[in-house]
């Protein structure tokens, strides 16, 4: 007997060496968003011997792929560099057939 093959993902768990996850069937996907999203991180350092404590701000662009539905109907994928990104957005739309709007362009 032969399965048809379905579009599902599922969320996996690595757990002793064995990949735990359920299927679950992927939703009526349209199109692949590859996206620059800028992300921001604060530090700040502990008062020592009287002086201040010091907060420092570091943010950086990295780029999101993102599989979507619709414009607000959206699932977050990866984040990296935008060739990495960009490769990654190229495969996974080959396999699903679906087109990658690059949103970094404009």
């Amino acid at each position: 007997m032969v399965r048809q093959r379905k579009k599902c993902y599922r969320i996996v768990v690595r757990f002793f060496g064995l990949n735990v996850g359920e299927w679950k069937p992927l939703p009526n996907l349209n199109y692949i968003a590859l996206t620059k999203v800028k992300f921001a991180k604060t530090v700040s350092s502990p008062k020592l011997m009287g002086n201040k404590s010091c907060t420092s701000n570091f943010s950086d662009y990295k780029f999101c792929l993102f599989l979507c539905e619709d414009a607000k109907k959206k699932v977050f994928v990866f984040k990296g560099d935008y060739e990495e990104t960009q490769y990654l957005a190229n495969q996974v739309a080959a396999y699903l057939d679906l087109k990658v709007v690059d949103y970094t362009a404009n």
